[in-house]
């Protein structure tokens, strides 16, 4: 009675540490900075607008996105992690349980004279107590990874969606540019034809039809280098869909022009609504309590436990039930030398926090600076289209006006080639243009935490 009195004791005695040793060891402080109450990037001109689906996807964009989501290799891994998380948190919850093990044995021995058979049954049952909670922050850093795996997981799928959305209008780029390339090599075509013929009439120089058909070769150089770009555009665009580069995709679309205006919110919501940003959070909490489950391994341990079997030397009397000998026991063990190691453990823990603080703080800041810049681009890009599309207007008239004045010996051909390639230039721009607002529209969206597999995942 005194001895299970004792061991009583003890565990109570030990429960009642336990419960001064749970803490943190983040710097609260400076893992928490104060944030500003609104974007710095003047976003003035930047209104609530409509999701990002209703803006720029098509039928084609919402199903080629949807079977990214399913099929895309990089994004099934992240997938299958979780999977081995949620296996490694079943493997630490059973650290709670009481363990059951059983062990049946048969032998025989003896000598020259006698032989005997030897056969034991045995039921071994084991359980620690978590009297410092060093299990509870062993479970709590596995579901904090768990956590962190699943917000990597999420953001991987924004991520894909920015990028599916992103090469499918590259592809839409490149197909309009190598309709403008046709056209031009076309024009080019039939602006040599005319030279030559007036050539051959005396009308125009040896120098001009040089000049034309040079000038058509250039064209139809690029257009070749222009349409094997469209190629390398949609192989990746397959890649993203999971499925072989073999550039046969088609893509049925045109270049939207986006309306200025998005929802941004305010600096503080993005900690809270970007996955990056919680897989972030959650992987610091994770290597704080592996820092506290480190330091208490350097504590005393409590296990305690008992016994039954049956034993004899004939075999089958082992499954009669009779299970005469038993035993129980509690054991307290405590690491008493080893050289220093388990401080030195949970040091290098505390130092990789630490490490992981800045990293956090960097990962934050980092975000904040995406919305800035992308912001800032938003409106300037607008800008920019609006100046270029007047300048392709412009553009336009000075080639038409530059061929016909040369038609009737006003302008030199070189005056013709100049206007041409400011032509080009202005309209090779606007598309370019046009695509870069979208491109960047989108990193605005994923940038600003916007759940962008939703468009998506809705209408499937």
């Amino acid at each position: 009675m005194n001895k299970h009195f004792t061991v009583a004791l003890i565990a109570l005695s030990l429960s009642v540490l336990a419960g001064c040793t749970s803490q943190s060891y983040l710097d609260e402080k400076q893992v928490t900075p104060e944030l500003p109450q609104t974007w710095y990037t003047n976003a003035q001109a930047l209104k609530e607008n409509q999701p990002w689906v209703e803006a720029i996807a098509t039928d084609q964009l919402l199903e080629l996105a949807s079977i990214a989501l399913n099929r895309n290799q990089d994004l099934i891994q992240l997938a299958l992690d979780i999977e081995v998380k949620k296996q490694l948190l079943t493997v630490s919850d059973s650290s709670f349980w009481p363990e059951l093990t059983g062990g049946l044995t048969s032998g025989r021995n003896g000598d020259n004279d006698t032989q005997t058979n030897t056969n034991s049954l045995s039921f071994d049952l084991t359980y620690e107590l978590d009297i410092w909670g060093k299990l509870s922050d062993s479970a709590k850093a596995t579901k904090l990874d768990l956590l962190t795996a699943e917000a990597n997981y999420q953001q991987a799928r924004d991520n894909l969606v920015a990028d599916v959305v992103s090469a499918y209008y590259q592809v839409v780029t490149s197909q309009e540019l190598v309709k403008l390339y046709e056209r031009r090599t076309e024009n080019a075509r039939v602006s040599f034809d005319i030279i030559e013929s007036g050539y051959f009439q005396g009308l125009n120089t040896a120098l001009d039809v040089y000049l034309t058909q040079n000038a058509f070769y250039n064209e139809q150089s690029n257009l070749f280098g222009q349409r094997n770009q469209l190629n390398s555009d949609i192989r990746q665009l397959e890649r993203l869909l999971g499925g072989y580069p073999a550039a046969k995709l088609l893509v049925d679309a045109k270049l939207p022009l986006l309306p200025q205006g998005i929802k941004i919110g305010i600096p503080s919501e993005l900690v809270k609504r970007k996955p990056s940003l919680q897989g972030a959070w959650y992987q610091l909490l994770s290597q704080d309590a592996t820092v506290a489950y480190t330091q208490k391994q350097r504590y005393p341990s409590l296990r305690l436990g008992g016994s039954v079997g049956s034993s004899g030397s004939e075999f089958d009397n082992l499954f009669d039930g009779d299970f005469s000998s038993w035993s129980v026991f509690a054991g307290l063990t405590s690491p008493i030398f080893n050289a220093g190691r388990l401080k030195a453990q949970t040091e290098q823990q505390k130092l990789i926090l630490k490490q992981q603080e800045q990293q956090y703080l960097s990962t934050l800041f980092t975000a904040f600076e995406q919305v800035e810049n992308t912001l800032g681009l938003d409106a300037s890009l607008q800008q920019q289209y609006q100046a270029t599309l007047k300048s392709q207007e412009n553009a336009l008239q000075a080639e038409t006006l530059s061929f016909e004045q040369y038609q009737v010996g006003l302008e030199s051909y070189t005056t013709v080639l100049d206007a041409q390639t400011r032509s080009f230039v202005a309209q090779t721009s606007v598309i370019n243009l046009k695509n870069q607002i979208i491109a960047n529209r989108i990193q605005l969206h994923l940038a600003l935490g916007g759940d962008l597999d939703a468009g998506v995942t809705q209408d499937e």
